[in-house]
């Protein structure tokens, strides 16, 4: 009798809903390490140490480095799905993303409803078109009606922080 083997899926290739609970976190840390590493000259294994993780640990949640002159680079963008969360027709909503380039563009997003609430809506209105595909393929579009965004903040419990990641 021979077992089939079942081919495990990677840690990083696992959809945000389809994480448990501790994955989420991991995922999330990893991801800071991610960042950090785009925005800084620190080895990897220096800032993984900084958030408590191994390098192992990163690598396994993230799959977004590479190995350049015997030294771990981040990659300039990758395809790690996370729950962000959004403005759109007057609500807050969660949306699962598969793609840093698109987080970042939500990240900007809530930097200009910032400079909104600050009196500047000039940025707010560089998101007036643009749209936002989750990883299910549905378009999201961004909120840019001032009124809306007021109602949408003045419901928020914390005003000073507000997390665009979504736990659970």
């Amino acid at each position: 009798m021979s077992t089939a083997k079942r081919k495990k899926i990677p840690i990083f290739r696992k959809s945000w809903e389809n994480l448990k609970s501790e994955e989420k976190d991991l995922r999330m840390r990893s991801l800071e390490v991610v960042s950090e590493a785009r925005t800084t000259k620190k080895s990897l294994t220096k800032i993984a140490r900084q958030n408590k993780l191994s390098v192992k640990m990163v690598l396994n949640h993230t799959n977004a480095f590479k190995k350049i002159n015997r030294r771990w680079v981040a990659k300039k963008f990758d395809k790690i799905s996370r729950s962000m969360i959004i403005n759109e027709k007057g609500k807050k909503i969660s949306i699962e993303i598969n793609d840093s380039r698109h987080a970042s563009t939500v990240g900007k997003y809530h930097n200009a409803v910032k400079e909104f609430k600050k009196g500047n809506k000039k940025k707010l209105s560089e998101f007036s078109k643009k749209k936002i595909r989750d990883s299910n393929g549905k378009l999201h579009s961004f909120e840019t009606r001032p009124k809306k965004i007021i109602s949408v903040e003045e419901r928020v419990e914390e005003p000073e922080f507000v997390d665009v990641y979504e736990f659970e």
